[in-house]
This record gives structure tokens, C-alpha cells and sequence, in this order.
């Protein structure tokens, strides 16, 4: 990793039937309320491994 990890969470709001994120360094982004459970999936499974086994790297997947 290049650049030092955040330890601030992301905020994330429902707004409107959409669910809008605010987090450090300028991130803001809206999705859909799937897209935005299945993000959230994404993150704690790499959470957890993260946790778990520090020096794994989990793959980047599209979907």
C-alpha cells in the first residue's frame, strides 16, 4: 500500500431513496441502496480479513 490507511470512518446518510457517503481526503459519492449494501458487504469481508491475516492480500473483483 502507498499511502498511509485513514483512521477515520466514512459517513454515509440516506437521502432521498439514494445513500450518500462523506469521508476523508474530499471522498463523496452516492449510490444506489444495493450497490451500497453490497459495498458494505465488500468492506467487512475485507475488514475481516484484514484483521485476521495482515499480510493477505484479497483480490479486486468488478462485481
Amino acid at each position: 500500500m502507498s499511502r498511509t490507511p485513514y483512521d477515520t470512518p466514512i459517513f454515509a446518510a440516506a437521502e432521498h431513496g439514494i445513500v450518500v457517503l462523506d469521508g476523508p481526503d474530499g471522498l463523496a459519492t452516492s449510490l444506489t441502496p444495493a450497490a451500497a449494501r453490497k459495498s458494505a458487504h465488500h468492506i467487512a469481508s475485507a475488514a475481516e480479513i484484514a484483521e485476521k491475516e495482515p499480510d493477505a492480500e484479497s483480490p479486486w473483483r468488478s462485481s
